[in-house]
């Protein structure tokens, strides 16, 4: 039996674990909803741990495992971070509302190999996942982790207890007040039974006012929203800044970029083409009815050597010969990759994807840098079209968690044989839908004009200091005006658009 003692849970006239979290700030408002949630990770002992350490940034009241243990981490009286961005009926900011309740649960998983696997790579049977769409996602299936039937019972009397203490009166999930954010705590929880059993626990009909309130246990459908708020921190500095996106910006709204494996069709003749198969997704993304392999770019762009690792430049310069531009740009901040999303620019990103593969995060071995294409991201995860998956269904939209992506991003400078810059990305001067050309401005007084790439071509003529042009085409720093008509870019400058 549990029971509430000043701001703090009791089970049989004990108190259970107290683990103290260092993410708190403030007196709650007000003890009117429990929201629940689901930890994402690979263990009770793992999620409390995590939850409970300053790097984190997040915290909740209580955890509860899959045995039916139970930790608080919060006293009731103070505001745990677990709600974040979030509103419902009028409140928004529903950490200053609300008792957050995480259960031990891996959360949404992936279909590899004929396997079910969580997003930290730990591979779970068929008979503890559920096999359905999120309410937000209709039409796309997901695997999600079974809750355990004495986890469910302990945490519907810990919810009744509160109910008695506080006169709570909704119970919510976090995709009930972060819609379109957020998938906790999924399908796999049965929120309407909960209720009910909630409300018999406490010793009322379904439906009736709960104690210490006039609203009863219900949910509504969640309004759509015109504008959600996002914190993004730059993981070095610890920096948090505030954007406000127009529209949900979550897995299921990610950049319209076409998957290309570096392992399917069409890419059987070299295994280090990730770059190919990176600049090919852009290529589709920009190009209608682009068509090319991994295998056919090497050709297509005459790339020396039998199974070369592609350098940045050779992408560009495929990437710009086709008309599609892109700046290059390192040590840059995760609130720079969150710029260029809500700008609608899909990045490739250089990684060293040792980090995800020590991690158990990855389909096939490989330690070496590695290119991905960057379409999504979340407060948790980034999501990457990562082209070292078999199957579209695996390799699109992966996610990888924020943490691990901004170690491997950066220790690509680190790899002993092959280092790169940190924090590096080839960024498209346009978004998706627009032409992906440049303008520049001559900085000096006169710049020949000639037929082709390279001082080897003829003049076909001169163009002014300050004079403005567009480029269309780029290769080997030279830039195409129109067909035949290229000029040298370092004697130039970009004109902001």
């Amino acid at each position: 039996m549990f029971t509430v003692q000043n701001f703090q849970l009791f089970q049989n006239n004990q108190p259970v674990r107290f683990v103290k979290s260092p993410n708190v700030d403030v007196s709650l408002q007000e003890r009117r909803f429990v929201v629940m949630h689901y930890t994402g990770g690979a263990s009770f002992a793992s999620s409390v741990t995590w939850l409970a350490s300053r790097s984190s940034g997040v915290s909740a009241h209580l955890v509860i495992g899959r045995n039916g243990e139970v930790a608080q981490l919060v006293p009731f009286n103070l505001r745990a971070w677990h709600a974040g961005t979030s509103q419902w009926k009028g409140y928004t900011g529903l950490n200053n509302y609300s008792i957050g309740i995480e259960l031990d649960n891996a959360g949404l998983m992936k279909r590899v190999a004929n396997r079910w696997v969580s997003t930290f790579g730990q591979v779970y049977p068929d008979s503890d996942v559920l096999a359905a769409p999120h309410k937000s996602t209709p039409n796309v299936v997901y695997g999600w982790h079974k809750y355990t039937e004495v986890q469910l019972q302990t945490a519907a009397q810990v919810v009744a207890a509160l109910v008695k203490a506080y006169g709570i009166q909704e119970i919510l999930g976090h995709d009930d007040i972060a819609a379109g954010r957020k998938w906790d705590p999924g399908p796999a929880f049965p929120m309407e039974q909960f209720r009910q059993q909630v409300a018999a626990l406490v010793g009322e009909q379904v439906g009736s006012p709960l104690p210490g309130g006039d609203v009863p246990i219900v949910v509504e459908p969640v309004q759509p929203r015109l504008f959600s708020r996002y914190r993004v921190q730059n993981l070095e500095s610890g920096q948090v800044a505030e954007y406000t996106w127009g529209s949900s910006f979550q897995p299921v709204a990610l950049l319209p970029v076409p998957y290309v494996s570096q392992l399917g069709p069409g890419a059987e003749a070299r295994r280090n083409d990730c770059g190919a198969a990176a600049a090919i997704m852009l290529f589709k993304a920009y190009l209608p009815n682009f068509q090319m392999t991994p295998d056919e770019f090497y050709t297509r762009f005459a790339i020396p050597g039998r199974d070369p690792y592609l350098s940045v430049n050779q992408l560009r310069n495929a990437l710009g010969s086709l008309g599609v531009l892109t700046d290059f740009r390192a040590g840059l901040t995760m609130q720079d990759l969150f710029n260029f999303l809500v700008a609608g620019k899909p990045t490739i990103v250089l990684l060293r994807y040792k980090v995800f593969e020590d991690a158990g995060l990855t389909e096939r071995p490989f330690e070496g840098p590695h290119f991905a294409v960057l379409v999504g991201m979340d407060i948790r995860y980034v999501y990457l079209h990562d082209p070292l998956y078999a199957s579209a269904s695996q390799g699109e939209a992966h996610p990888y968690p924020l943490e691990l992506f901004w170690r491997a991003w950066k220790e690509v400078a680190t790899d002993p044989q092959v280092p790169n810059p940190e924090r590096s990305a080839i960024i498209p001067v346009a978004p998706i839908g627009s032409k992906p050309s440049r303008r520049v401005r001559v900085n000096a007084p006169a710049l020949n004009v000639r037929e082709g790439p390279g001082v080897n071509h003829r003049i076909v003529g001169t163009l002014k200091l300050n004079e403005t042009v567009e480029i269309q085409r780029e290769v080997n720093g030279w830039g195409e005006m129109s067909p035949n008509r290229w000029v040298m870019l370092s004697y130039t400058v970009p004109v902001a658009p």
